[in-house]
C-alpha cells in the first residue's frame, strides 16, 4: 500500500539483499541517445536554465515510477524517514494517511494525539497545508511541509466527504512516540491486541505484553487487531507471527529473480532482537503459542499485516475475521546512490505457507463481516492494490479472488467499542456463547494504555 509520511513511519515491507542480477545487463544505445539527446536540447532551448542535478534525479524518479507504486526514488526527507522506523520517535500531529489519484485522505487518527485534539478524523481529505495547495506534490514534498519543530502550528485545509465548505484547523506539532502494540482486557478473559503498524519496537512491545497477559488473572484468548495496519518493517512481521506459532513454522515463501529473493522464512529466535542483545524469543511466555486467536483485519489491512494474517490462518492458528485485505504482496529493497539518495525497488512477490499469492488479491477471512456503515451513511470508499496505477498483477488468479468492492475507511477510533462487529464476530469464536453488545460494552475492565499508537 503506498502510504504517504508525516514524520513517521512507512507502510512498506522491507528486506536487504545485495543488488545482484542473473544475467549480465544490456545497455541499450539507441535508447540512451535519445535521453541524452534530450538533456542536450533541454539544457540549451529550454525558456530558462534548468537544474542539471534535478533533470537527472527526475529522470531517475520517473523511471522507477513506470514499475509498480512502490518502487521510487528516495531523497534526504524520504531516508529520514527510514530512519524514524526504528527510532520510533518523531515530530508529527498523529495521523495515518493515503495519497489516491493525487488527493491526501486520512486513514486513521492517533487517540489523544494532536490531531484527534483539534478534530481531525479518518475520511477527511487534507486539500492545504499552511494555505498551500498540495496537489500535484510528491510523498517527500508534502511531508516537509508538516515536519516542523515541537510545538509550533501546521493548518490543515481539510474536506469531508459530502461537506461543505472547506475547514481549516490549527494542528500543534508534538513529540510523539511510535509505540505500535494497545492491549484491551475484555470480559470473559479475553485480551485485544492492536498493532498499528510492524515498527523496530513492535516485538518488543508484543512481548511485553504477552508478559503482562500472563499474570495472576491469565486470559483464556486473544483477539488479534491488524485492522488499518498499513504493514512495515518484514521482520517485525514475522517475529509478530512468530510469538503466536511454534519455532520452524514457515511464515512466507517469497520468489523474484535474485537468486536470494527466492527464499522461506520461518519462525527463528533472530527475528525477536538486535545482535548482540538478550534473546528475547526466550521471554515469550509459553501461553502464547496455545491460547485460542481470532485475527481481525479490513480493506486497509496492508504488506506485513497481510503476511501474519495469512501465515496464522494456513496453519490454523485462529480464524480471520472481517473484510478482505489490501492486496500488497511484494517486498521493496532499499539500495543506496548517495549519502542522501537511495532507489527502493520491488524485488520479490511473497505467498503464504499454503503457496496462496495476496498481491493484488488480498487474504479472504475465514468469516467475512462488513465494516458498520457510517452514521451519516456517507462512507468514504478506498483503492486497493489492484486499483493502483501500475500495480504489480498477481502471477496468477487464486480460486478464491473473485473480485472485491472497494473497501469502506473505518476509524480506528471505533474499534473495540460497542458497535465493533468485527470484535463481537471474534468474541463469538472465543466464547462458547456470544457476548451481547451490552456486555462487550461493558467489557473494558482495565485497559491497559501500556503503550499508546502514533503516527505522522
Amino acid at each position: 500500500m503506498k502510504r504517504l509520511i508525516l514524520g513517521a513511519v512507512l507502510g512498506y515491507s522491507l528486506a536487504t539483499l545485495p543488488c545482484r542480477a542473473d544475467e549480465p545487463v544490456q545497455i541499450p544505445k539507441q535508447e540512451f541517445e535519445q535521453m541524452l539527446d534530450t538533456y542536450r536540447l533541454v539544457l540549451e532551448d529550454y525558456v530558462d536554465p534548468a537544474d542539471r542535478k534535478k533533470l537527472f534525479t527526475e529522470a531517475i524518479r520517473g523511471m522507477l515510477s513506470a514499475l509498480d507504486p512502490h518502487s521510487r526514488y528516495l531523497d534526504k526527507d524520504d531516508l529520514e524517514d527510514l530512519e524514524r522506523i526504528h527510532s520510533g520517535q518523531y515530530v508529527g500531529i498523529g495521523i495515518g494517511v493515503e495519497m489516491l489519484n493525487g488527493q491526501i485522505l486520512v486513514r486513521d487518527v492517533a487517540e489523544d494525539s494532536p490531531a484527534d485534539r483539534a478534530g481531525v478524523r479518518a475520511g477527511d481529505s487534507v486539500v492545504a497545508i499552511d494555505g498551500a495547495p498540495l496537489f500535484g506534490l510528491r510523498d517527500s514534498q508534502v511531508a516537509s511541509r508538516v515536519h516542523g519543530e515541537p510545538g509550533t502550528t501546521v493548518e490543515l485545509t481539510l474536506a469531508r466527504r459530502g461537506a461543505t465548505p472547506l475547514r481549516t484547523v490549527a494542528v500543534a506539532r508534538a513529540t510523539l512516540r511510535d509505540h505500535t502494540v494497545t492491549v484491551q482486557r475484555l470480559d470473559g478473559d479475553i485480551a485485544r491486541i492492536r498493532i498499528s503498524e510492524f515498527g523496530g519496537g513492535t516485538v518488543a512491545e508484543l512481548i511485553a505484553a504477552l508478559r503482562q497477559l500472563d499474570g495472576p488473572q491469565p486470559v483464556k484468548g486473544i483477539v488479534l487487531d491488524l485492522r488499518n495496519n498499513p504493514g512495515g518493517l518484514l521482520p517485525a512481521a514475522v517475529g509478530v507471527a512468530g510469538a503466536f506459532l511454534p519455532q520452524g513454522a514457515v511464515v512466507f515463501t517469497s520468489t523474484g529473480r535474485l537468486p536470494e529473493s527466492n527464499s522461506t522464512i520461518a519462525v527463528s529466535p533472530r527475528f525477536f532482537g538486535k545482535p548482540g542483545t538478550a534473546d528475547a524469543y526466550d521471554q515469550l511466555p509459553a501461553f502464547a503459542q496455545a491460547i485460542p486467536l481470532a485475527v481481525l483485519v479490513n480493506g486497509s489491512s496492508a504488506s506485513a499485516a497481510e503476511l501474519v494474517a495469512g501465515a496464522l490462518q494456513d496453519h490454523g492458528r485462529g480464524k480471520v475475521i472481517g473484510a478482505r485485505t489490501y492486496g500488497k504482496g511484494s517486498i521493496q529493497t532499499v539500495f543506496p546512490l548517495t549519502d542522501e539518495s537511495a532507489i527502493k525497488l520491488t524485488i520479490a512477490r511473497y505467498y503464504t505457507p499454503n503457496g496462496r499469492e495476496v498481491q493484488a488479491q488480498g487474504i479472504v477471512p475465514d468469516v467475512q463481516v462488513a465494516p458498520a456503515a457510517a452514521k451519516d451513511g456517507d462512507d468514504t470508499l478506498l483503492f486497493r492494490e489492484a486499483d493502483m496505477a501500475n500495480h504489480l498483477p498477481a502471477s496468477s488468479a487464486s480460486p478464491d479472488a473473485a473480485p472485491a468492492g472497494r473497501p469502506v475507511v473505518e476509524d480506528s477510533k471505533s474499534f473495540g467499542s460497542a458497535s465493533d462487529r468485527a470484535l463481537q464476530a471474534a468474541m463469538v469464536q472465543l466464547h462458547p456463547a456470544p457476548p451481547s453488545g451490552q456486555a462487550l460494552g461493558s467489557a473494558w475492565r482495565g485497559i491497559s494504555a501500556m503503550f499508546r499508537r502514533s503516527r505522522s
